[in-house]
């Protein structure tokens, strides 16, 4: 049998219902490949027992057989990343007090995978308190980049985004607070979308057991995928607001067409808060740019104007504030935070914000909250004057396997470690408006990039189906040449 392990979602799910394969088939597919090349790769960080998921496999295939109906996703194996909780599996949240923690419960998203005919075969792995733009943890171990295992995979979902470029899983469930969806999916060549804040549930998502749902801003679930089609399908799914009615998540119909396939008023920036970009990255974001600019649409650099040193402090205020609220009240946690993020990361106002935000009282937090609207708007704001809005996703393709927080050499010129990542992906995370990375390109020692396109709030479905107009300007995913 052809390996299929490379083919898209949207195929597999036709191939399954057509029974021109069955779901046994294609989970024993995907397990053996995960058996082959995990062991190098190191994106899974649990894996249910096999014959547990040949089991349902069979109960998949029995509902084909007799006619049942079937949902959206029915017989696709999926691993979802180690901060989402998955009855029966593990579940640290990057948290090495949680490591052995074995969830008892699935958590919203996860409910409604399992609910389209999703198969969760496993989890994958994250970095540190799912704080940093590679995934490694002294219990899981590093995760490698596929395209070159001497370099990272991103972070945090960076298991997550292996996995889908590995041929481990044809979709992933990831977040994003800072970069965590975006940066992966950017390194390792594949399609990552961040969506509106507040558009998926984060129920049971860096849960920690007994305790509330403590983050509830900025961070945002997300798929990933190879191709923008499969977004879609994705995103049918887990945003189906409708059928799961729930009173904070805003009920988008994503089946609804919102681009007409019109000339599009596009703004575009080469860097963002002037951070230096790797020369070969921006030759292939020119080129990329030329080619749209060829079809007639109507290109223009801008880039929305703020204060980015005062949003980058309220963003890790509120982040602080709402980690803080299930830490233990004891003296000088605050000072630990600012100690743990300014030694490791090397960022002074990271850390100063995280450290307020564990000492920020109820009243300073509203006020923090009360700036991240007022900075929502001048995104929205922006945003409407154009369709969409194309960056960089960082300053480079994936760097080698270094330590966290130290500079990198970007054209012989030094630049400070989140500097590099946090620059493009902190504050265009804080106005909550929808952001997809899709790959447009290779360079040349072979290391995939992709280019962010942002578009305004509640505009996901546009978003996509101008993601998917693009990808003919790109040769799309393109396998690890590994496999």
């Amino acid at each position: 049998m052809k390996n299929i392990v490379f083919e898209s979602a949207t195929e597999l799910v036709k191939k399954i219902k057509a029974k021109e394969i069955t779901v046994v088939e294609t989970v024993t597919a995907f397990l053996n490949h995960i058996e082959k090349f995990n062991p190098r790769i190191n994106a899974i960080s649990d894996l249910r027992e096999k014959e547990e998921i040949l089991n349902e496999a069979r109960e998949k295939d029995l509902a084909i057989e007799q006619g049942k109906s079937l949902g959206l996703l029915h017989g696709l194996p999926i691993t979802v990343k180690d901060s989402f909780l998955v009855n029966g599996l593990k579940n640290s949240n990057g948290d090495p007090l949680s490591r052995n923690y074995v969830a008892t419960e699935d958590a919203e998203l996860v409910k409604r995978l399992k609910d389209a005919g999703a198969i969760i075969i496993g989890k994958t792995n994250t970095a540190l308190y799912c704080l940093d733009w590679q995934s490694t943890n002294f219990w899981n171990g590093q995760t490698n980049n596929p395209y070159d295992i001497s370099r990272v995979a991103g972070g945090s979902s960076g298991g997550s985004a292996v996995s889908v470029a590995s041929g481990f899983s044809p979709l992933e469930l990831g977040a994003d607070a800072g970069g965590s969806i975006r940066v992966p999916a950017h390194f390792n060549g594949i399609c990552g979308l961040r969506p509106s804040e507040n558009f998926l549930s984060n129920r049971g998502h860096l849960k920690v057991k007994n305790k509330p749902q403590g983050r509830r801003h900025i961070i945002t679930p997300g798929p990933f995928a190879k191709n923008a089609t499969d977004l879609l399908l994705m995103m049918e799914v887990l945003g189906n607001n409708t059928k799961y009615e729930l009173p904070e998540l805003f009920p988008t119909n994503l089946n609804i067409s919102e681009w007409n396939k019109q000339s599009l008023t596009i703004a575009y920036s080469e860097t963002i808060n002037d951070t230096e970009v790797d020369t070969e990255y921006l030759e292939l974001f020119r080129d990329f740019i030329t080619k749209i600019k060829n079809e007639n649409h109507i290109l223009i650099i801008d880039h929305p104007k703020y204060d980015e040193q005062k949003a980058y402090l309220e963003c890790s205020k509120i982040i602080g504030f709402e980690i803080g609220i299930n830490n233990p009240k004891v003296p000088l946690l605050a000072s630990f935070m600012y100690a743990f993020i300014r030694l490791k990361y090397r960022d002074h106002l990271w850390a100063k914000g995280m450290a307020l935000g564990q000492r920020l009282s109820n009243i300073d937090y509203a006020k923090a909250i009360d700036y991240k609207d007022d900075f929502s708007k001048i995104y929205n704001d922006f945003l409407t004057t154009y369709d969409v809005w194309i960056t960089p996703v960082c300053s480079f393709e994936a760097y080698k396997h270094q330590n966290a927080g130290k500079p990198f050499t970007v054209n012989n010129k030094k630049i400070g470690y989140t500097k590099a990542l946090a620059s493009f992906n902190f504050t265009t995370a804080f106005s909550g408006h929808p952001i997809v990375v899709i790959p447009i390109g290779k360079k040349k020692n072979g290391m995939p990039v992709g280019v962010q396109i942002h578009s305004k709030k509640w505009t996901d479905k546009k978003l996509l189906e101008i993601a998917q107009y693009f990808e003919k300007f790109t040769n799309g995913f393109e396998k690890p040449i590994s496999y």
